[in-house]
């Protein structure tokens, strides 16, 4: 009978850092059909920490590329500005003016809501606007 070994001692147990994690959560915006007419929901991956104001962030933004080709626009301004958030409210950029249409009213107000954040001050959007 033969034995053979490899010659190589035990180490002790090697410790690391965590593993590394990533998270990535999919946000719900609203932009508006190319005919002006309705609301489209369109949902964006983003990875990192996530809320209310990185959907308005991105919604502010704009159209991404296949949105534009798909002719979804938006009635907000164009801004790279970022909205910020103070206490429980979202302050949109000094440079976004109040939302004067209809249509940019109801994207910021269905994209606040499918993000789950309370809308208060603002008469409700009928549910068939935030589809």
């Amino acid at each position: 009978m033969t034995l053979t070994a490899c010659g190589i001692r035990p180490t002790p147990i090697l410790t690391g850092a965590e593993a590394p994690t990533v998270s990535s959560h999919t946000l719900t915006i609203y932009l508006v059909t190319a005919e002006r007419d309705g609301l489209v929901r369109r949902t964006r991956d983003y990875t990192g920490a996530v809320d209310i104001t990185t959907a308005m962030n991105l919604l502010l933004a704009g159209p991404n590329d296949e949105e534009k080709k798909l002719g979804l626009v938006t009635e907000l301004p164009a801004t790279s500005s970022k909205a910020v958030p103070v206490l429980d409210v979202i302050v949109m950029p000094e440079d976004v003016a109040p939302p004067t249409t209809k249509w940019a009213v109801f994207q910021v107000h269905c994209t606040a809501l499918a993000s789950r954040a309370k809308v208060a001050g603002v008469a409700p959007v009928p549910d068939q606007y935030c589809p």
